[in-house]
């Protein structure tokens, strides 16, 4: 025999609220970019090219479990607006890389500062112990395949 199932009213409703937070989070970030007009998935872009200079346009899709056409998209706008340069790969001339211009690595250190900023102001009022759960379920939902 199975356990009863909780009332609706009593289920948590993590879904709702998970997809609600991003909104937030994200409406947040645009809010502070700086004027940079980099938005949470642009900073993304950023962010990972700081770290991985001359990506394939590929590693970056994967790293930040995009959509090739999404990320084609935001990397024409990044590039347009002067804060990623694409060149030819080398060894393959049909893959593309990415390379942080000088621009980008300014937006992308003003993207820092605000993260950091969020960063801090969600943890605001959390122990390490809740926050390790939080940041648990967040991984294993990360983890969801269709």
């Amino acid at each position: 025999m199975t356990a009863p199932r909780p009332s609706p009213s009593l289920t948590p409703r993590l879904v709702f609220e998970m997809m609600t937070a991003e909104r937030a989070v994200r409406r947040w970030i645009d809010a502070r970019g700086g004027g940079t007009g980099i938005g949470a998935a642009g900073a993304g872009v950023l962010f990972y090219l700081h770290a991985n200079d001359h990506a394939l346009v590929g590693d970056v899709t994967a790293a930040l479990c995009a959509s090739p056409s999404g990320m084609s998209g935001l990397i024409t706008r990044l590039e347009k607006a002067g804060f990623v340069a694409k060149n030819p790969d080398e060894s393959d001339a049909r893959a593309v890389r990415l390379t942080l211009t000088p621009l980008g690595r300014e937006a992308a250190s003003t993207a820092r500062t605000v993260v950091r900023d969020l960063n801090t102001h969600l943890t605001e009022d959390f122990t390490p112990a809740e926050l390790d759960v939080v940041a648990r379920w967040l991984s294993h939902a990360a983890t969801l395949t269709p």
